[in-house]
């Protein structure tokens, strides 16, 4: 992709107009806030599979009536450190943040907070809620099912999603620590944005084509058969996945479709998650914790790097960077993508994509 197919839009911009499509397909201003803000930072960090280009599919929801534009979220139970929450089948962000907060507000109280949540929407990137539950200064985990479309391995058959799991540490003086991966090699939103952009090729080891063989090109690979990360490591912790947000929460999960709604299989949307919180005050120090960590993330950095590394790197370096600088140079994104939400911003009644 040649710098002539990119737009650079500021960070506000694209939030303001996310926004406003979604208001025009009827979510109220606080909670379509919320979404757009979400898919704005994916992009800052350079997560474009959880970004923008996820506006397309929002958009189709809730036109087709999949997704309820008005998020209710009720509490089913809540006991102690734990509690289930129903995410009334509206968008993941809001109920996901409202899991979060309360996971928190439990690990202050007990040392540990564990909320699920059934009957709720594709969440974007994990990490944003993660990141969330660490700047209040909690160890923060994150795990989300969904659809059945990806195979067992060893399998031709798609019992899972991509099933992705995420995990933010806070520190002291430097940055905090974040993991936010898919247990396939890569999440399907980047094949299908690949595909999207015109990429010529993906990286080998990505995904399949629809019978199963190993392919790079992206007009053949197929997000049903995508691979996953490690082989039979990243199947065996996708299990856990499953069973922890689909299982576990009382969602759909594999074959099994739980929540009331026409979809079904690969195009139900309703999923589960799971958030866990930890106060590392309820074990000790929370100063020596976070100066503990920053000790940590330093031997790592003096650690002597391999032959034609320039430097050794934790988890979230590089989105943190990113972060920074795109919030002073903007946001690039794809012409396609650009037409795209133009296309549904008009719609919307949210008028011309700006720039």
């Amino acid at each position: 992709m040649s710098a002539d197919d990119v737009t650079v839009v500021p960070a506000a911009t694209l939030t303001g107009y996310c926004a406003r499509i979604l208001e025009g397909l009827g979510v109220p201003a606080d909670q379509a806030g919320v979404v757009a803000g979400s898919l704005i930072e994916a992009d800052l960090r350079g997560v474009e599979s959880h970004g923008v280009h996820l506006m397309a599919l929002y958009a189709d929801r809730l036109r087709g009536g999949h997704l309820k534009p008005r998020t209710e979220v009720t509490v089913v139970r809540d006991a102690g450190s734990s509690a289930l929450l129903d995410g009334g089948q509206g968008l993941g962000q809001i109920s996901g943040m409202a899991a979060v907060d309360l996971a928190v507000a439990k690990a202050r109280e007990f040392g540990v907070g564990a909320v699920a949540v059934r009957n709720s929407s594709h969440l974007g990137a994990l990490g944003w809620y993660t990141m969330r539950g660490a700047d209040a200064g909690c160890i923060t985990l994150a795990a989300q099912n969904g659809p059945p479309f990806v195979p067992p391995f060893g399998s031709v058959t798609g019992i899972f999603s991509t099933n992705p799991m995420s995990y933010a540490v806070p520190a002291g003086e430097e940055p905090m620590l974040v993991l936010d991966m898919a247990t396939t090699a890569v999440a399907g939103n980047r094949v299908l944005l690949a595909q999207k952009r015109g990429d010529p090729e993906i990286p080998a080891g990505w995904a399949n084509d629809d019978r199963g063989r190993p392919t790079t090109d992206p007009t053949k690979a197929s997000v049903r058969h995508l691979q996953w990360f490690g082989g039979y490591k990243g199947y065996g912790i996708a299990l856990l996945v499953e069973i922890l947000a689909g299982v576990l929460t009382g969602a759909s999960f594999g074959l099994v479709d739980r929540e009331p709604g026409e979809l079904t299989g690969f195009d139900r949307v309703t999923r589960g998650y799971l958030f866990v919180a930890l106060d590392p005050s309820h074990y000790g120090p929370m100063d020596g914790f976070r100066a503990d960590v920053d000790r940590l993330v330093r031997d790592i950095h003096a650690s002597e790097p391999a032959e034609g590394v320039e430097r050794v790197l934790v988890p979230g370096e590089l989105e943190h960077r990113r972060r920074e600088q795109r919030l002073i140079d903007g946001i690039p994104l794809a012409s396609a993508l650009v037409d795209e939400l133009d296309r549904i911003g008009r719609a919307a009644g949210a008028g011309p994509f700006p720039g």
